[in-house]
């Protein structure tokens, strides 16, 4: 419904404002009130400046008061420089950033004749009036098809450049969405031996291309036009090996530079005529610090995690994005099309092994990061030898995280976890999405695993409540058989608590911020849970220990039979039998 048929009173006020103003003031010379197109209510006006009468349109949005009209040259030209292009709106005083609902139409127009006349004091004089509105970087590089990201470290190489000479290097481009050219320099010098490698842009999977670096004392005395510019900035400092032959088809990024910006170009021959695109400079700047300093400490550590589906790809992403720089993850499975759901990794990685997905997805958040990646399916039909490796590699980290909801691989997770005395945490989505749970052990304090998942079970079914879960997961099938899903979301919220308690074992082992060992977490009224997010705390009690008491009897005939084993294969040795 039209704004001025909810608010007749408004519109009262807006026309008995836009009639004073005429009365009032003999540069508005005339108004005329229309309906346009959509029954939109706007009002024509003339404006009298130096003599000539310049039309205008106030247009009121569906939305007004509580957005802003917008006003229009009736004839499509250009009045002023605060006018968004031939024809388009006018840039005043009151807009989108600073509207207030109680500025009338009249303000409007009465800002438009202070923009002109300001800009036009006279017939033939031009003056600046200064500009308030202050764009930001994404309304400048709106029509922006190419991007060159110029980075803190980027600049400060180049401050240390000499005026007047350039260096090889290579440039890395991408198309970003909306069908975006984005480039950078990936590094400055020889292949073999660059004296700078970009580390602030995490790397993506493209080929490098070839570029120059050519350094000039100040960028704005420097015309570049055309290929023949670019040609002879190359050749004068001293670059002709690196600009391509009159038989060499290869395209090339320039980068010409100072102390203070820098422009991008790619060049390339077609038709037989080398072109010029040139890149909007974007200059990146040092972000700043977005996590707690207690999130350093998880830079040295090494997470394993057991499952990387829908649940583990998300805790590993979130670990990586909070610093953790060494992975170990485990999966024999592959992704299809119906995980996209719910996983962390998107079409592209269909097919693919989802550990390998799951390290690329690491490596474009954390770009330094380290993961080592088990297609393999521990619980499955796996080889003892690999079984043994990949549990080894679990005990060499700093925790362990389970997230598979499989009985077989809780049992090898916690293996690895105890007998390496390295903490362990575990996770589950219930079925139907009702909720979920996570808990984590830790050597010295809680009981060892295998004891705390039995105390888990237990306490489950204390609660007196069937639970249509089952210890079958939340794809499982329920007693009417129907399968019981999670939504993106319930993964989403246990993934998060999850990584949470992750994070706190890795920054703080024994000064934990969470008071409880474990937490069941409602994420809908079923079960024990009344209500969302009704959390339901618990501890483990103290029961076993993770290392097994060994007497010095036993230790003393072990050692007897080992020496005992090496005898007879030495003996075997020397007579060859």
């Amino acid at each position: 419904m039209m704004w001025w048929i909810k608010r007749p009173e408004r519109l009262a006020v807006e026309l008995q404002a836009v009639e004073d103003l005429q009365a009032n003031e003999p540069w508005l010379v005339r108004t005329r009130e229309t309906l346009p197109e959509g029954l939109t209510f706007a009002v024509e006006f003339d404006i009298n400046l130096n003599g000539e009468a310049v039309p205008f349109i106030l247009k009121y949005p569906n939305l007004f008061p509580d957005a802003p009209p917008a006003v229009f040259p009736r004839d499509g030209r250009r009045h002023s420089g605060h006018q968004y292009g031939t024809g388009g709106e006018m840039c005043l005083e009151y807009r989108s950033d600073n509207w207030d609902p109680s500025v009338t139409g009249a303000l409007m127009i009465t800002s438009t004749y202070r923009l002109l006349s300001g800009e036009q004091p006279a017939q033939d004089a031009r003056a600046i009036v200064p500009d308030a509105h202050r764009a930001t970087l994404g309304q400048r590089l709106r029509d922006a098809k190419g991007r060159f990201l110029a980075t803190p470290g980027f600049r400060a190489f180049v401050e240390e450049m000499a005026a007047g000479t350039c260096a090889p290097g290579t440039a890395i481009e991408h198309v970003a969405p909306g069908e975006v050219w984005v480039a950078y320099i990936a590094a400055i010098g020889p292949l073999t031996q660059p004296k700078w490698t970009e580390t602030e842009i995490p790397a993506v999977r493209v080929k490098p291309g070839p570029a120059v670096l050519v350094r000039v004392s100040a960028l704005d005395e420097v015309a570049i036009n055309k290929y023949e510019h670019i040609e002879e900035l190359i050749r004068v400092s001293g670059g002709s090996d690196s600009l391509p032959t009159k038989e060499d088809d290869s395209a090339q990024f320039v980068v010409v530079a100072d102390e203070k910006s820098a422009r991008m170009f790619y060049t390339f021959r077609y038709e037989g005529h080398w072109k010029v695109f040139q890149y909007r400079t974007v200059d990146l700047e040092l972000q700043p610090q977005r996590l707690a300093r207690i999130y350093v400490n998880v830079a040295t550590k090494k997470v394993g995690i057991l499952g990387a589906g829908s649940l583990g790809s998300k805790v590993a992403v979130t670990l990586a994005r909070s610093g953790v720089q060494s992975f170990v993850l485990v999966d024999g499975d592959i992704l299809q099309p119906g995980n996209l759901v719910r996983h962390e990794l998107d079409a592209r990685a269909l097919g693919a092994h989802k550990v390998q997905g799951l390290e690329e997805r690491i490596r474009a958040v954390a770009p330094r990061a380290e993961v080592k990646g088990w297609r393999v399916a521990l619980g499955g039909q796996e080889s003892s030898a690999t079984t043994s490796s990949v549990l080894n590699d679990l005990g060499s980290c700093d925790l362990v995280i389970e997230a598979t909801t499989n009985p077989q691989a809780f049992n090898f997770a916690a293996a690895a976890a105890r007998g390496a005395s390295k903490p362990m945490v575990w996770t589950e989505v219930y079925a139907g999405g009702i909720g979920g749970f996570v808990g984590r052990v830790r050597p010295g304090i809680d009981p060892p695993p295998h004891t705390a998942r039995l105390q888990y079970s237990a306490w489950c079914r204390d609660q007196e409540v069937p639970w249509i879960g089952d210890d079958r997961g939340y794809d499982s099938q329920s007693p009417n058989g129907p399968t019981l899903v999670a939504a993106d979301a319930d993964v989403s919220v246990i993934a998060g608590h999850a990584s949470r308690l992750a994070l706190d074992t890795l920054m703080r082992p024994v000064a934990s911020e969470f008071p409880h060992s474990a937490y069941v977490i409602g994420l809908a009224q079923a079960w024990i849970f009344s209500a969302p997010f009704d959390v339901r705390p618990f501890d483990f009690t103290s029961e076993g220990t993770w290392d097994s008491e060994i007497t010095q009897v036993q230790a003393d005939k072990a050692i007897e039979r080992i020496v005992s084993i090496l005898q007879r294969s030495s003996a075997r040795d020397r007579t060859g039998t």
